[in-house]
């Protein structure tokens, strides 16, 4: 990120030019030596997550761990339906539906 000299971003995050003119006995801002150590530097920062920031970082690596698609499955459902045994059970899929829901509530 870019800041202009009154710490602030321009609308593209790039360094602004001042719209006005400074006055003219006005002190020039002073900027830092390129030597100069931040402030602050030494100290370091820690950052905890909550347990459910911890249990949304576990889902997602799960979820990046498993395959897209059950090609097993697909088949297995393919043929059910060619051979005319594929059944829709309502109760399972209510079911399934309130786990789900629990999982993410």
């Amino acid at each position: 990120m870019n800041f202009n000299t009154n710490n602030t971003l321009d609308s593209v995050g790039t360094k602004a030019a001042r719209s006005k003119p400074a006055a003219p006995n006005a002190p020039e801002a002073k900027t830092p030596a390129p030597d100069a150590a931040p402030a602050g530097k030494g100290a370091s920062d820690q950052v905890v997550l909550s347990q459910e920031a911890q249990t949304l970082g576990r889902l997602q690596a799960k979820i990046n761990s498993s395959p897209d698609v059950d090609l097993e499955k697909v088949a297995e459902i393919r043929r059910a339906i060619a051979e005319g045994r594929f059944e829709i059970n309502p109760e399972r899929i209510a079911e399934n539906m309130l786990n789900q829901n629990e999982l993410l509530g």
